[in-house]
């Protein structure tokens, strides 16, 4: 198996743990375990710590500024309301000095404006092209906070450091949030998207 999307490898979970095992079997357990972590962590920030392309469709706005639903990195391709494409020397992804960008606000020196289509619909019109995510790589504190997730549950797994009852499933140690160590929580709780 291969870990899609993690915040950790399994060589970096292995050494956390102090095994050089080879099982297999149990380096799936712990391959899955960092997907079941990284989703969690994604789940209880709001965002994801991974770039993704996609495209994210908005409503007609009437001011200069478009608010962005996600994480947004870079773009790609900016389509009006009227199908036609926004240049990026028509605007400005802020924050100015910092990422992941939450608006995309054209210029006052541009003759560009939001457009409504050709229908006169007003809904999901406009269309951004783009890379999104709140970072191309986890950064290290988040990598750490998936570590120290899988540990405890890897740990909980053989019934080691349980405070009471371990839940153990065919698919193995079932990783919800109250299993999360304040350790990671610390970590974590910065990074919540505020809604």
């Amino acid at each position: 198996m291969t870990i899609t999307n993690g915040y950790a490898t399994l060589a970096e979970v292995k050494a956390y743990i102090d095994t050089d095992s080879t099982d297999a079997g149990d380096d799936a357990v712990i391959e899955d375990m960092v997907e079941m972590a990284s989703r969690l962590i994604d789940r209880l920030t709001l965002r994801t710590f991974y770039a993704r392309t996609e495209t994210h469709y908005f409503d007609y706005c009437g001011g200069r500024g478009l608010e962005m639903d996600d994480d947004l990195l870079t773009v790609t391709t900016l389509t009006n309301g009227d199908d036609d494409t926004i240049s990026s020397d028509d605007y400005n992804l802020l924050p100015f000095n910092r990422s992941p960008k939450r608006e995309i606000r054209l210029k006052q020196s541009s003759t560009e404006g939001w457009e409504i289509d050709t229908d006169g619909n007003s809904e999901g019109v406009i269309s951004v092209v783009g890379t999104w995510g709140y970072a191309t790589a986890a950064p290290a504190d988040i990598k750490h906070a998936c570590v120290a997730i899988v540990v405890s549950a890897y740990h909980k797994r053989f019934g080691q450091n349980v405070e009471g009852v371990a839940q153990v499933t065919a698919a193995g140690v079932v990783i919800t949030p109250q299993d999360i160590p304040k350790e990671a929580w610390t970590i974590i709780n910065p990074y919540r998207k505020r809604l």
